[in-house]
């Protein structure tokens, strides 16, 4: 049986409104409420596992390390480390779609402006959470550099509370 790659040659994308409520819905809604509550009071809350100690942000109910149940929840620091981190060519207007929409006029990026998309640690995690970096010029991102949370102005109890990061001033 050949590859998927091999009968495609191209990527194809589908522009359409999805419903993918029913249980994907109901089996995230109780987590993700409570972890955008959290965000509302400038709080970023993650799993700890009782068996391994791991503590998993955004917070979920099974451990992927040992398999238990993680029903107690922790507050983690919004400082962390880069440990990944990718940007973008330079984003040009027309040309540049984002989950279909185009940033520019937006009013998220300015035309020419390169995004950079960054895994960070926070401390007291023992995950990745994946976010904007913002305030720094590409060519002095590194991993292992220390950031911090850009919180919304007034947050409210939504996923883009947490806006971007930007780097720690010493």
């Amino acid at each position: 049986m050949p590859y998927i790659k091999e009968q495609r040659k191209e990527t194809i994308s589908v522009e359409a409104d999805w419903d993918v409520g029913g249980s994907t819905t109901w089996k995230h809604s109780t987590l993700l409420r409570e972890y955008a509550h959290g965000l509302k009071e400038k709080k970023i809350i993650g799993s700890l596992c009782p068996g391994c100690g791991k503590v998993i942000v955004p917070p979920r109910n099974i451990c992927g390390r040992c398999h238990r149940k993680m029903d107690e929840r922790v507050v983690v620091s919004d400082v962390g480390t880069v440990t990944c981190f990718v940007i973008s060519a330079p984003v040009i207007k027309g040309k540049t779609k984002v989950m279909g929409m185009d940033p520019v006029e937006m009013g998220l990026v300015a035309e020419g402006e390169r995004v950079i998309s960054v895994y960070v640690k926070l401390d007291g995690a023992d995950s990745n959470i994946d976010t904007e970096l913002i305030g720094v010029k590409p060519e002095e991102v590194h991993v292992g550099m220390r950031v911090k949370a850009v919180w919304a102005k007034e947050p409210q109890g939504k996923l883009s509370d947490l806006e971007a990061v930007e780097p720690l001033k010493d």
